[in-house]
């Protein structure tokens, strides 16, 4: 406040806007300084926290200071309440040891040291709610995926058996996905529908439910850990599928199985924890009838990162292992396909499509819940796949937008004829003005150059406006067997993204071209 009184000439018009200016100025300044966030963490966490204060300060633009002590000393100033931190992170020195932030109010454990399990502790200290919003993202799904990638090696939980804590991980962040690796392991197949199919490292059952219901197979689950089979088959009874799917304790580098035993050999996520992975796959092969398709998985996003493999050195190992017909394929995961000498046509073919995109928003944003808008520049095969995928994948209302009245109200009859009009909806209008308020959707989605032409500011900013906090979208832009004159270069779109201001706004080279917006964090 400033007190004039006669003793001083009055201010002028610029003196009045300057002291205005100082003043909002502060004020700006403080709020960027209320909005930070203060983290004390045990050094033993630098590799992982770096990495995911910064994705959450790219998500929220909340910068996030991390200062990092012995664990003796995080354990001191958190007894002596002199932390002076919004959040604090602490292991025990021993992996049944103590630490002092576990008994703060509201600690939980965010992570374990893998594989000694130490848990990693965490709690808000701090009355600040920006404290709160940064322990669920470091807990949530985004901070247990850069949990899983660090190079000092955690993982996202543990439990008295590996069994247990792989049912958690099942029910808390990986359950959706199944369906989506059913379908695309069965279209990877070329038409598997019947016979014996053999899950490798089938844990709790789950993706065999869901191979069962999207085929005539019998299913045998094969794991190691025999702990798995009491979870196994309580999932089996549960889906009522008892007569057709049944667990066998096996060592997939000896499978239990005679020669040209089984019509389909399938896992997920387990080759890579495999100690012998060739010879794993020379079993497949003796295992697989002439005409029967394998399509195993590596790496998957929550894979610890001491069983994580590249590619190249997959690629090695296969080529290596005698398997003549296996190839790697490293497309929304990491997987190797052995074909039979007969096997059937269709299965050389990959299974992604234009409704895999739903899956992305299932596996990297943790979205199936919500509104969801569908960008479409037409009604063809791409849109309705989209379409499909997201009725398919998630529970989300879909809002489908066309160009013009006409192709919308087509497309309105189409879906009307396939019973889908409860979860479709349609309406007109186009990227550039969406007719739509501000925070409408949870995500939005859209196949082809949606965001290559015109002003593709206006049109990034729009998609941006419609996002609800927490919100993703992923729009396409070139396409595979787009004329180059049509395309337009990622270095093209990367400086559009950047004159927008989106906090969090990047272009993605990833099985096409994509533009992802995020809002904020959901975790």
């Amino acid at each position: 406040m400033y007190r004039l009184t006669r003793t001083f000439a009055r201010p002028t018009p610029t003196v009045l806007c300057l002291l205005l200016l100082c003043g909002l100025s502060s004020v700006a300044q403080a709020a960027v300084e209320t909005a930070a966030c203060k983290v004390l963490a045990d050094d033993r966490l630098v590799d992982p926290l770096r990495t995911i204060s910064g994705e959450y300060t790219r998500r929220t633009q909340i910068k996030v200071t991390v200062r990092f002590l012995p664990e003796t000393e995080v354990n001191a100033l958190v007894q002596k309440k002199q932390t002076q931190c919004d959040v604090v992170l602490c292991m025990p020195a021993e992996p049944k040891g103590k630490t002092a932030v576990e008994s703060l109010p509201g600690a939980r454990a965010v992570a374990w040291k893998y594989p000694s399990a130490k848990p990693v502790w965490a709690a808000v200290v701090g009355r600040k709610k920006g404290g709160v919003e940064l322990l669920n993202f470091v807990g949530g799904p985004t901070g247990h995926r850069l949990w899983s990638e660090s190079e000092a090696g955690f993982t996202i939980t543990t439990g008295k058996t590996h069994a247990e804590a792989f049912d958690w991980v099942v029910k808390n962040r990986v359950g959706r996905t199944y369906p989506i690796t059913a379908m695309r392991m069965l279209s990877e197949s070329g038409g598997v529908r019947e016979g014996i199919c053999i899950d490798i490292g089938c844990g709790t059952g789950n993706l065999d439910v869901e191979l069962a219901k999207r085929s005539n197979l019998t299913i045998i689950g094969l794991d190691i850990d025999a702990d798995m089979k009491p979870l196994f088959e309580k999932r089996i009874n549960e889906a009522g599928l008892q007569d057709r799917a049944s667990f066998v304790q096996g060592d997939a580098q000896e499978l239990p199985f005679d020669d040209d035993y089984a019509d389909l050999i399938v896992s997920r996520g387990t080759l890579t924890f495999i100690p012998d992975i060739a010879k794993c796959l020379r079993e497949v092969e003796r295992v697989l009838k002439p005409t029967g398709v394998a399509f195993l998985g590596g790496r998957y996003v929550y894979t610890p990162q001491k069983h994580k493999i590249s590619t190249d050195s997959l690629r090695e190992i296969v080529a290596k292992s005698g398997v003549a017909r296996a190839q790697v394929i490293d497309a929304r995961g990491q997987w190797v396909k052995i074909l039979g000498p007969r096997a059937p046509e269709a299965a050389r073919r990959s299974g992604l499509g234009p409704h895999m995109l739903a899956a992305r928003f299932i596996a990297d944003y943790a979205i199936a819940e919500g509104k969801c808008l569908l960008i479409c520049t037409a009604d063809g095969g791409l849109q309705k796949a989209l379409q499909r995928g997201f009725v398919d994948f998630s529970d989300m209302e879909i809002t489908a937008l066309y160009p013009t009245r006409k192709v919308a109200d087509e497309a309105a009859a189409r879906i009307a004829l396939a019973k889908l009009s409860e979860r479709i909806t349609c309406k007109v209008g186009n990227v550039l003005d969406l007719p739509f308020e501000e925070s409408s959707f949870d995500a939005v989605a859209g196949v082809g150059p949606i965001l290559l032409w015109g002003d593709r500011e206006k049109g990034m900013s729009e998609v941006y406006r419609v996002l609800r906090p927490g919100g993703a979208a992923l729009v396409g832009g070139k396409y595979l067997g787009m004329p180059q004159f049509r395309k337009v270069s990622s270095e093209t779109l990367r400086a559009s993204a950047a004159k927008t201001g989106i906090p969090s706004i990047r272009v993605v080279d990833n099985m096409g071209q994509w533009v992802e917006i995020l809002k904020g964090t959901r975790d």
